[in-house]
């Protein structure tokens, strides 16, 4: 008899760091909201903006579409922090308020993620990521997908003995943070973005997760 391979669908929480945001916040919550997968939550954390609440409105205007926290200001460590205390997704996605999302973007990855012959509890010791595009503040292409370039970069990639040339030269092998899913167990293994660092705090986390063996 046949068994027929049961469809993971964890809930994905897409967590959106927002410090004066407000000219790029709707479209990032737009994209979002537009994902077809359907088990996310979003959640929007204000670090103490200081823009006459111009980020606040912008945010509340979404109501219960998403999860909205405010803070004092400490850096976009400290509002990721503060997104994955308050996740009640398995998985972490990061969007940060200039960045978008197609609209497929976790459905494939979950979907990938799906079609591995690996078992649940091993899927949490994996991080996937995706390509990227770099688009400049209308919206318009600088850097589009190749998908001949991205095959090259992925073979290369596979062929890596560890994942250190892929944190260390990101630009180069089109890896950016806000593709990345990662369990919200790696955050209990390696400890949670650092406050301290106000830039690379990014890369920090990832050579962490790689130093970890994820």
């Amino acid at each position: 008899m046949k068994v027929e391979k049961i469809m993971y669908t964890p809930k994905v929480s897409i967590v959106i760091p927002a410090y004066n945001a407000s000219n790029y916040l709707a479209e990032a919550i737009d994209s979002a909201l537009a994902q077809t997968y359907p088990n996310i939550e979003i959640i929007v954390v204000n670090d103490g903006s200081k823009d006459d609440g111009a980020t606040e409105r912008i945010a509340l205007s979404y109501k219960d579409k998403i999860r909205y926290f405010h803070k004092e200001n400490g850096g976009s460590s400290s509002a990721l922090n503060v997104g994955i205390s308050n996740m009640t997704g398995e998985w972490f996605s990061w969007l940060s308020h200039d960045d978008l999302y197609l609209p497929d973007k976790i459905q494939k990855q979950i979907e990938y993620m799906t079609s591995l012959d690996i078992d649940q509890e091993h899927l949490q010791n994996h991080i996937f990521f995706s390509a990227s595009e770099l688009i400049d503040g209308n919206g318009k292409t600088i850097r589009g997908f190749r998908k001949r370039q991205s095959v090259i970069l992925s073979d290369i990639i596979e062929k890596f003995p560890h994942n250190g040339h892929l944190i260390a030269e990101p630009t180069r092998y089109n890896f950016h943070g806000c593709t990345c899913l990662l369990h919200r167990s790696a955050f209990e293994m390696v400890g949670r973005f650092d406050e301290n660092l106000r830039l690379l705090n990014d890369s920090d986390m990832w050579f962490r997760l790689y130093a970890a063996n994820y």
